[in-house]
């Protein structure tokens, strides 16, 4: 499952961020290869300082972007704008803030590696549900009935 492997990335030195884009797109068939790189400096809320957006929720807008970002200058980005939106509210519903430092204080010393772990499996399994609540217009998913979010 998506969200097992996440926490799996997580547990083996993957950061959130690389574990969030490595798992989506491994979940959905896409080569996750470069994943991980490309999430590197966003973990631990931008460069470890623990200042700025989750680096879950960062790893879940480049999954978004490698999936449905331009490619070329002047292209369509509407779909990975109204993703990366989704994302963020669902991200905020469930969290109650997008900000690293404010998560981890919420989640006390002692419980922080735990729980950034159980946000990186949930922001996994939220961002796979995306892109299956409307298939006709998120056409990466090529067979979504396969995937496994939890």
């Amino acid at each position: 499952m998506a969200s097992e492997k996440a926490a799996k990335y997580f547990g083996n030195g993957f950061h959130c961020a690389e574990a969030v884009a490595t798992a989506v797109l491994d979940a959905i068939g896409e080569e996750p290869s470069e994943a991980a790189a490309h999430a590197t400096a966003f973990g631990g809320g931008f460069g470890r300082t623990f200042q700025e957006a989750c680096g879950a929720l960062s790893g879940a807008l480049i999954a978004i972007g490698h999936l449905y970002g331009r490619r070329e200058l002047g292209g369509e980005w509407d779909l990975a704008a109204e993703l990366g939106a989704k994302i963020r509210q669902r991200f905020l519903d469930d969290f109650g803030a997008t900000n690293c430092a404010t998560l981890r204080t919420r989640f006390g010393e002692e419980r922080q590696m735990i729980e950034c772990r159980n946000l990186t499996k949930k922001v996994t399994a939220t961002l796979l549900a995306l892109f299956t609540e409307n298939p006709d217009q998120y056409e990466a998913m090529m067979n979504p009935s396969t995937v496994q979010f939890e």
